[in-house]
């Protein structure tokens, strides 16, 4: 691709990753404004459900004290002595109840100072609650004795007995009553009833009192503080424990069916926010937090949202995409024009360098560099012109070095092998006369002590002649001469040539594949395997174990012994010649055995713990 090209391609690109820069920015930067505008609407929404909670667990504390009023125990222990003399008192309540259905006044026994009293004072808590806050708090008030009968109505209308009620009953039986959210038709507004057991100071049930409290009190700070949050796309909802609306758009409301992300909200945690798909908006973000009561009060699990769309958010942003998006298009138009003034004024010099370096590439050295008015292309030139004199001076010098190096080598494998061999042979000679001489004087003695210093010097012997065969395998290359051969057979000749003590054994398995090797030269490696394994173990109880296995292309021979294993600091140069662990080796076996392996096209490689050769060998090609 020719630089021109590439400088219009990568001054385009870079106004191109501008432009997506600033559209991924302006994304990025109303989502974090979403995610902000929802944390902060779920701490609006935490703080008015729990100002909610507090509310009415005040209202709730209030009225429940009214059952400690002396007044009332005294006047409930009257009613219910009164009623304890009657003798039916089953058919009493019944013929009372048909009489009376519902009054404002008190519908029974007598009209004593007592009852005025306690209506009386009463009535005067309502009215502190409606000079108060300046709406009525409750619709109806009243107080039954222990069988259920009125025995004082402070507010509202009811019938006389109230023991076959539902509320009244749990009231008894659980010390306390909550009743739904309900619309009074009479005085035009929802409330909520209470119901609250009262007994004396033994606990002994003296009778129940009721209050029905308006939502208008129980909302009454929900709705200002809702009222502060009226902005452009937001609004306030209060739902109940089913997900029905019981606030909404500034005015308490009820309705049969949930809301839409109820669902979303009921699995979630007890504050959160989630974002929905809007048809008339870009998005709807939903920021809520559930009732979970206060201090003795364990809340209606209620739910309090405040949702949010998106017109007050994006609006701010769509000046600021219409400009990234006008600068972003100027941007590349004049990308392309600067590209190619740049690319007309370097191009044709930076060829000519291309050129330059091509013909150093191919070992022509011989370079001419042409001026350029650009200083750094000039700078380039005389640096390719500098390389190429210095690549020809490295490139004689490594040339001469290398046959340095070759002949030096040669020279001395050279010397070293003639070296081997003379002491060699001069060796072997000596002590093929000695190994005759020890085995007449073994066989011709009856001596004990004489029969023991004879297997020493055998043993002696062996291990000069051991050492004296790896210095000839190491020196002594020869041509391979290949037979196939099966790698269990190979593995038993190895291990037939050797003195195998008797606390160590060797296992060889039972194996069909084949290899095409110098048969001689592989029972060399593999007879110094077994011979360093046993040399490891020494005097402990131990074993060698042998694997065969093979993959597509090669045979795998594993041998693994249970000696001590390989010194930490041998590991690294184990197969380099005079590197060894024992005091009486040469060093030169496993240099050997790899050696022998890498002729025949094989690797070699070991571990530790526990020790382990792997050797692949190529398959024999049938």
């Amino acid at each position: 691709m020719r630089i021109s090209f590439v400088i219009i391609i990568v001054m385009f690109s870079m106004s191109l990753v501008f432009t997506v820069f600033g559209l991924v920015t302006f994304d990025l930067s109303v989502n974090e404004i979403k995610k902000l505008l929802a944390v902060r609407n779920e701490n609006f929404a935490y703080n008015m459900i729990q100002g909610l909670d507090k509310h009415i667990e005040e209202r709730v504390i209030d009225f429940e004290d009214l059952t400690k009023l002396e007044l009332i125990h005294n006047k409930l222990t009257e009613s219910n002595l009164e009623f304890e003399r009657i003798q039916d008192i089953t058919e009493y309540l019944n013929i009372k109840e048909q009489e009376i259905e519902y009054t404002k006044v008190t519908p029974f026994v007598g009209q004593s100072v007592s009852d005025e009293i306690l209506i009386s004072e009463l009535q005067d808590t309502i009215d502190f609650y409606h000079d108060e806050y300046n709406y009525d708090v409750v619709e109806e008030l009243f107080v039954t004795n222990a069988y259920g009968a009125n025995v004082a109505i402070v507010s509202g209308t009811s019938d006389y007995l109230q023991s076959d009620e539902e509320w009244w009953q749990i009231t008894k039986d659980v010390g306390k009553y909550v009743g739904k959210i309900q619309y009074n038709d009479e005085y035009e507004s929802y409330s909520i009833d209470f119901g609250y057991r009262i007994d004396d100071a033994q606990g002994n049930f003296l009778g129940v009192l009721r209050v029905v409290i308006t939502m208008d009190d129980f909302l009454n700070e929900y709705v200002e503080e809702s009222d502060l949050l009226t902005t452009s796309g937001r609004n306030a909802i209060l739902l109940d424990e089913n997900g029905h609306l019981i606030f909404s758009n500034g005015q308490i409301t009820t309705s049969d069916a949930s809301v839409s992300y109820f669902s979303d909200i009921a699995q979630g945690e007890d504050t959160g926010y989630l974002e929905l798909d809007d048809k008339t908006d870009d998005f709807l973000l939903i920021s809520y937090a559930k009732s979970t009561g206060y201090r003795t009060f364990e809340g209606f699990d209620w739910v309090s949202v405040v949702e949010q769309n998106s017109s007050s958010i994006v609006q701010e942003f769509v000046e600021l995409r219409n400009s990234i998006l006008t600068v972003s298009v100027l941007g590349m138009i004049v990308s392309v024009v600067v590209g190619v003034l740049i690319s007309k004024v370097i191009s044709s010099p930076l060829r000519r360098l291309t050129e330059t370096s091509r013909r150093i590439a191919k070992g022509n050295f011989d370079v001419d560099i042409k001026k350029s008015r650009i200083n750094e292309i000039n700078i380039i030139g005389n640096s390719l012109k500098e390389m190429s004199g210095d690549l020809q001076n490295l490139i004689d010098t490594e040339k001469k070095l290398a046959e340095a190096h070759v002949k030096i080598k040669n020279e001395r494998m050279t010397a070293m092998g003639e070296l081997s061999a003379s002491m060699a042979h001069n060796m072997k000679n000596p002590l093929g006369i000695i190994q005759s001489s020890a085995h007449i004087l073994q066989k011709n003695t009856m001596d004990k002590e004489m029969d023991d210093v004879v297997k020493r010097m055998n043993r002696a012997i062996d291990r000069m002649s051991h050492q004296i065969n790896d210095v000839l395998n190491y020196v002594r290359t020869t041509p391979l001469e290949k037979n196939t051969i099966k790698i269990t057979d190979l593995l038993n000749s190895a291990k037939n040539t050797l003195e195998i003590p008797e606390h160590i054994t060797i296992s060889v398995p039972d194996s069909s594949i084949e290899i095409s090797c110098d048969v001689r030269k592989m029972e060399i490696v593999f007879t110094n395997i077994f011979l360093n394994a046993i040399q490891a173990i020494g005097t402990e109880q131990g074993k060698v174990i042998c694997k065969i296995d093979q993959n597509k292309t090669s045979a795998i021979i594993e041998i693994q012994d249970s000696g001590p294993g390989i010194p930490k600091n041998l590991m690294s140069q184990i197969f380099n010649p005079l590197v060894t662990s024992k005091q009486k080796g040469t060093g030169l076996g496993l240099s050997t055995c790899k050696n022998v392996i890498e002729q025949h096209g094989g690797t070699i490689a070991v571990q530790n713990n526990p020790t382990r050769f792997t050797i692949t060998i190529p398959l024999s090609q049938s």
